[in-house]
Order: C-alpha cells, then structure tokens, then sequence
C-alpha cells in the first residue's frame, strides 16, 4: 500500500510540475503584451494593414482583454467575419484553461514540494536524481520531436497543430479580405511567440536537469571522500 502511494505522490509531483513549467511558459506571450508592440515595427506591420501603430495596439489590446478578460469582442479598428471571431472565441477557451491550470498547477506543485521537504510523504527517486529530472525530459522530447516534424514540413506541421487544438473546424483560416485583422498577426509574430515559449520551457527545464545532476556529483564525490577516509583509518 505504501508503494501505491508514493507512486501516486511521485505522479501528481511530477505532473503537476510539467503543467506548471508548460502554463507559464505560455502564458508569457498571452499576458506579456509588449512583445507584440516590438513585432509592430520589427515586420513594419502599420505598412501592411495601414493602420497607425496606435491604432494597432489598440485594437491587439481589445482583442486580448476579449480573449483573457472576457469583455465584450472586438477587434479594434478592425471588421471580422462570424467565422473569424469563432475562432478567437475557441482561442480563448484554450487561453482560459491555460491561465487556469497555471494557478492551481503551483498550488499543487507547492504543497507538494512542502510534505516532501518536511517528510510527510515519499515520493521515488531513482539512482539518486529526483523524480523532476526524468519529468523535465517529457516537454523536452515531445516539443523536439515538434520541432523536427516543422523542419522537414512546416505547413503540415502546422495544420496538424490547429487540427489537434481545434478539432474539427477550419476558421482558423483566415480571409483578410473579411478578416483585415491577419494582416497585423503575421505568421512571424506567432512563430516568435512559440519560440519565446519554447525558450522559457528549455531554460526552467535545463536548469532543474543541471540541478539534479550536480547535485549527483557532489552527492558521489562525498561518498567517494568518505570511503577513501575509512579506507585510511583502516576501517572496513
């Protein structure tokens, strides 16, 4: 019964670290509104839509507080089409969940982290390294293996990416001439914003990976250290 039970804390432990680091990490681009402000300028999108900067950020700024704070759609300056505000309607379910999991994800994770400092439950370790070095490969491997699908087809790795999130439908195929609004969302300004993710993912992970292993070889030094003594005091 009690190997149940640390194999249920070990699972909870590490899952609820994995949906921490992938939650944040989106919610970055989500939340962090100025990273769009910097594309403006960057890939001259006031040249592209003729529409001022001001304006631009206006409208961005409408979209997202319809998609993360729930008020009222609206595109901005923009006009749209029932089919492209769907979409941004489904968009928001997905933001909605992840701005959800992130929170109760570190509750989890910190109450979690806190009965395994004070002993209040086990969870496995495996040959020394703790149960979030093997958890950390997991984003790792599925997001490499992403990105290794996008390098030989981006455009079908993109289609597989909308299928998976919105399954089903095919909004998110944009017209600008009833949706100007893909005019100010280049496909560059996405492809940034995963890589942004992807970056802030890979440092959180790295270092918990570097962590644990260094920790390791310290932990082995120390033993080796202590051998070595006993071993000059002559005892066995």
């Amino acid at each position: 019964m009690r190997k149940i039970g640390s194999f249920f804390n070990t699972l909870i432990y590490a899952a609820s670290f994995i949906v921490l680091v992938v939650s944040f990490s989106i919610a970055i681009p989500l939340l962090w509104r100025g990273f769009y402000y910097l594309h403006i300028d960057l890939f001259d999108i006031t040249g592209a839509t003729g529409k001022t900067k001001d304006e631009l950020i206006m409208s961005f700024n409408e979209l997202m507080d319809s998609l993360i704070f729930y008020k009222p759609f609206s595109e901005g300056v923009f006009d749209y089409s029932e089919s492209g505000m769907n979409h941004f309607l489904d968009c928001r379910i997905l933001f909605t969940i992840d701005l959800l999991a992130l929170p109760i994800s570190f509750i989890i994770f910190f109450v979690y982290s806190i009965l395994i400092k004070f002993n209040f439950i086990k969870v496995y370790r495996i040959r020394g390294f703790s149960s979030l070095f093997f958890a950390s490969f997991v984003p790792i491997i599925l997001l490499g293996a992403l990105g290794v699908y996008a390098v030989i087809d981006v455009n079908s790795a993109y289609a597989f990416f909308h299928a998976v999130l919105f399954p089903g439908k095919d909004n998110w195929v944009f017209n600008p001439n009833t949706d100007p609004i893909i005019n100010a969302l280049p496909e560059e300004f996405f492809l940034n914003c995963g890589l942004l993710i992807f970056c802030v993912m890979f440092i959180i992970l790295f270092c918990v990976i570097a962590f644990n292993i260094v920790r390791k070889v310290k932990q082995n030094s120390i033993i080796k250290y202590a051998r070595q003594d006993l071993k000059r005091r002559g005892v066995n």
